[in-house]
């Protein structure tokens, strides 16, 4: 054996090298991602209400991301026009799995009680049965620079600087969060398990700042609602128009009919129709799945204007212009 092996040293030694270049170009992560086409989850799979039958065929979209991708895979999907190969941000180079996990999980709870509260106060114009009693709680930590370790995704900040979130609203809370320092409490919720302790920041110049989600509680409703969708492994804020669209359609039994229908927009308080991530490969999506209907926020629209699809492409900037949309068409 060792006599073929110095037989053959300097061929050995010439063929290592490209064996370790293919190597490290199949399995050696870059600074990139990507973003891929997904597919459609019906709305009725995340929210339930009691003695309410879901109507028509709603669906969220979700697609794909994978970072950082390797050197082989950004050759292969770099040119494909169904993919969207971008340079990883910083924020996602500094986020566990993890974390973005529980971000994920995080801003879908948020998105769901938007939806509940948005589309039981405009189905209340219509049906004066219909209620729902809401309480600002204060805000959720959402994101966090990862040196932040006394921070969890997903804890609650119940005062800044000794002010409570019961003396504010929630536009004047945030605000106490834009000074360069400040001291929190926290609220942290583990199971059965309730604690509270407080955490000092001070903002360090160049630092990706902590983001904050908003917290507003559910107190009681009519109808009463659940939430099966809750804790399963998609993830994300982007579904909260469809999911409120779903929501007040149902409430007052409007007549969709059979139509496939789908969209993305994240979905605010205000009643606004927030952008998010991903927008050519839900198109893309859509178009996959063959659905009737798709709409997508104001905001997105010149990113998507290149593109061909085959359904009806509906635009709106407020939840407001959504349900006009679906009156117009179907009640």
């Amino acid at each position: 054996m060792l006599k073929l092996l110095k037989t053959y040293q300097k061929l050995i030694i010439v063929l290592i090298f490209p064996y370790l270049y293919l190597v490290m170009v199949l399995v050696m992560p870059t600074d990139y991602s990507v973003t891929a086409p997904g597919n459609l989850t019906p709305v009725q799979n995340f929210i339930t209400i009691d003695g309410v039958e879901p109507v028509g065929d709603f669906n969220t979209i979700y697609v794909y991301s994978y970072d950082p991708i390797t050197a082989f895979q950004y050759f292969m999907l770099y040119n494909d026009p169904t993919m969207d190969v971008y340079e990883t941000t910083d924020r996602e180079k500094d986020m566990s799995f993890q974390d973005e996990y529980r971000a994920g999980q995080l801003s879908k709870l948020v998105s769901l009680k938007t939806s509940l509260i948005q589309a039981y106060q405009l189905a209340m114009l219509e049906d004066s049965s219909i209620s729902i009693e809401t309480e600002y709680r204060g805000l959720y930590i959402y994101m966090r620079p990862s040196r932040l370790s006394e921070l969890q995704i997903g804890d609650e900040v119940v005062s800044i600087n000794g002010e409570n979130y019961a003396d504010h609203t929630h536009d004047s809370f945030i605000l106490l969060t834009q000074q360069d320092q400040y001291q929190m409490t926290i609220k942290r919720i583990e199971g059965q398990s309730v604690s509270y302790h407080t955490v000092d920041y001070e903002k360090v110049p160049g630092e990706l700042s902590i983001r904050f989600l908003r917290n507003d509680e559910i107190l009681a409703s009519q109808p009463s609602f659940d939430l099966p969708g809750v804790n399963n492994i998609v993830g994300g804020p982007s579904g909260g128009m469809m999911q409120t669209l779903s929501i007040y359609a149902s409430l007052l039994k409007l007549n969709i009919g059979d139509l496939k229908i789908a969209g993305t927009g994240t979905i605010q308080m205000d009643g606004n129709i927030g952008p998010i991530g991903g927008i050519r490969q839900k198109i893309v999506t859509a178009m996959y799945q063959k659905v009737d209907i798709f709409f997508i926020p104001e905001t997105h629209f010149q990113e998507i204007s290149d593109l061909e699809f085959d359904y009806e492409l509906v635009v709106v900037s407020t939840i407001e212009e959504a349900v006009l949309w679906l009156h117009e068409n179907f009640n």
